[in-house]
């Protein structure tokens, strides 16, 4: 028989188990691998589920922030590697598994192999910023591939129709994951490249890293390294990144974002075009303003120029006016000099012009002597 004095209560049993488990270093941070059943997602974020093998299975939780940064969707079924430490719930005597990670079976491995293609197209200079091309600030024809009818796909055209509606819109549809998805990308792409585009966008809506995986298709990539106009990578949310975020000359973690990098603003434009309007009046007002004030200043230095011109010209008029006037004949007379003039009226300049008896006007200062000639006496004469 067991001692009643020595007994123990099931709460002391239960706190040791989950004293002695929790403390063990061996059951913290266990690589643990099975497949998903009865998962449940909780009102509180955390999930809820079993994972199991051919023999045995555990209960597992994963907390609501550590689920959110899941890159997929765990469902039933799933093959997958947890991260996890045991966890004892002592008033029932259970114990789980507390998950921090879950990877699907095989995503690590395609992760290994993303990282060495990503850093062998890097090494070849695919991703170089000097290779990126500038996004047309005003672009006439913009290409979208991506899924059709999809959100994403009404997504971009909605947002680029309200921003920028002139703008014409060509569609290259084409599956965005599953097997065939890495092809049809790829031919939508050649398709594209058909038409003179400003802008080329491919995207989709968000997904898990292995939902994402054909835009990671290297013949893809290397297609893209060829392109004739920048393209703006929509893959999946801000937490994804994938090959063509890295080739792309711009990246947006939305469709939405894609559109806004893709076109301006017509708010913005009807602003700007309101601004360039009143400063190419202003411009034109103080043009304006230039030329009167240089008018006024042209007018009065030719007022100037004008007056000292009509002043001059007075003053040389006065001097050939003085200059003549001290020329008149009539002044000359005034000095004691005469004019004497024929019958006819003419001046007698010579004796030969002159004849015995003859009629003379001697004119003087003060009038006129008519005489007539007795004797004609050249100069020798006295």
């Amino acid at each position: 028989m067991i001692d009643a004095d020595i007994s123990i209560s099931v709460s002391d049993v239960n706190e040791y188990i989950k004293k002695t488990l929790e403390e063990d270093e061996n059951l913290h941070y266990l690589y643990v691998k099975g497949e998903i059943s009865n998962y449940k997602v909780a009102s509180n974020g955390a999930a809820y589920f079993s994972l199991s093998d051919d023999k045995s299975t555990i209960s597992c939780v994963i907390f609501s922030n550590y689920r959110q940064a899941l890159k997929f969707n765990p469902a039933n079924g799933d093959d997958v590697k947890v991260i996890a430490s045991l966890s004892v719930y002592a008033p029932r005597g259970t114990y789980s598994l507390r998950v921090y990670n879950i990877e699907k079976k095989g995503l690590g491995d395609a992760l290994v192999e993303l990282e060495k293609l990503k850093k062998k197209l890097a090494s070849e200079g695919l991703f170089d910023d000097s290779k990126k091309k500038p996004i047309n600030q005003y672009p006439k024809k913009i290409g979208i591939i991506t899924a059709l009818n999809s959100a994403a796909l009404k997504d971009l055209i909605f947002n680029i129709q309200r921003r920028f509606p002139i703008v014409d819109i060509y569609i290259f549809p084409s599956s965005v994951q599953g097997e065939s998805a890495p092809k049809e990308l790829l031919e939508a792409y050649k398709a594209s490249q058909e038409y003179d585009l400003d802008t080329l966008i491919i995207g989709r809506g968000g997904g898990s890293s292995e939902d994402l995986s054909a835009f990671n298709d290297e013949t893809l990539i290397r297609a893209l390294a060829s392109r004739k106009c920048p393209i703006i990578s929509a893959v999946g949310h801000e937490i994804d990144m994938t090959l063509i975020d890295l080739i792309a000359d711009k990246r947006a973690s939305t469709p939405t974002g894609a559109a806004e990098i893709a076109t301006p603003n017509r708010d913005d434009i009807e602003e700007r075009l309101i601004q360039s309007d009143l400063d190419i009046k202003d411009a034109i007002k103080q043009k304006l303003k230039n030329y009167e004030n240089n008018f006024i200043f042209l007018k009065n230095q030719l007022e100037r120029t004008m007056d000292s011109y009509l002043n001059n010209l007075q003053n040389t008029i006065k001097q050939k006016s003085n200059h003549l006037d001290d020329l008149n004949p009539m002044k000359i007379l005034s000095r004691g000099y005469s004019i004497t003039l024929n019958e006819n009226g003419s001046i007698i300049k010579s004796i030969k012009q002159v004849k015995i008896n003859e009629s003379i006007d001697i004119k003087l200062s003060d009038g006129t002597i008519r005489s007539q000639i007795n004797e004609v006496l050249n100069k020798n004469e006295k």
